[in-house]
């Protein structure tokens, strides 16, 4: 029993060091190709400067295309933890503050995405590209179930969810937030703040305007 107990130890102290490798690879291809694309990451270059061999960096991710779904899963892990993070407990978030909590996790998540990232993820990954789109999917059904309950009783649920997805679909345009010269971040909340003017009730709205100005 110790003897097994002891060899788990040893087994979990040699994943350790290769889980703190995978996360420095991981890390620093991130950051390239943020600036340069994913096309624009050489392996032999990413290896160099995590002064590590060829051999040992395809070890842990074997080509591009595996290094750019680890950071996709990365992405929707971070997404995810955002979006659950919890204020003072004994002052639970109302409906629409839950809400608007949720479009600050997903406005400087895909703020962190740069342009150039999706673009070759789009144009050159299709399965990871996939699994992209999967994430948003998923992401804008949590938002769209946070917010049902908040709509205007005469309006059609459906049609005002489904103009929401299209301001969403026209403000994660790289183009749309450069051309209005505003962080992506700030194109994002201002516009579903926009939309939530219309839609949503108006005693949800204030509750979140109170709730603001206790905090």
């Amino acid at each position: 029993m110790a003897d097994g107990r002891k060899r788990a130890t040893r087994g979990r102290r040699a994943r350790a060091p290769a889980i703190d490798l995978r996360a420095r690879i991981l890390e620093a291809f991130s950051v390239r190709a943020k600036q340069v694309g994913i096309r624009g990451v050489m392996m032999a270059e990413l290896a160099g400067e995590l002064r590590m061999s060829a051999a040992t960096l395809y070890k842990h991710f074997p080509s591009k295309e595996a290094l750019a779904m680890a950071c996709v899963e990365r992405w929707a892990h971070e997404l995810g933890a955002a979006e659950a993070t919890k204020r003072d407990p004994k002052h639970p978030r109302g409906g629409f503050d839950q809400f608007m909590h949720w479009i600050d996790a997903w406005a400087t998540a895909n703020a962190a995405l740069s342009p150039v990232f999706r673009r070759d993820l789009e144009a050159d990954y299709p399965v990871v590209w996939q699994r992209y789109r999967e994430v948003v999917k998923e992401r804008k059904t949590k938002g769209a179930a946070l917010l049902r309950p908040l709509l205007k009783p005469d309006l059609d649920k459906n049609v005002a969810l489904a103009v929401l997805d299209v301001i969403f679909t026209a403000v994660l345009r790289p183009e749309f937030a450069d051309q209005l010269r505003v962080s992506r971040h700030d194109a994002i909340r201002s516009a579903v703040t926009i939309w939530a003017s219309g839609a949503l009730d108006r005693s949800a709205k204030l509750h979140a305007i109170r709730g603001g100005k206790n905090e």
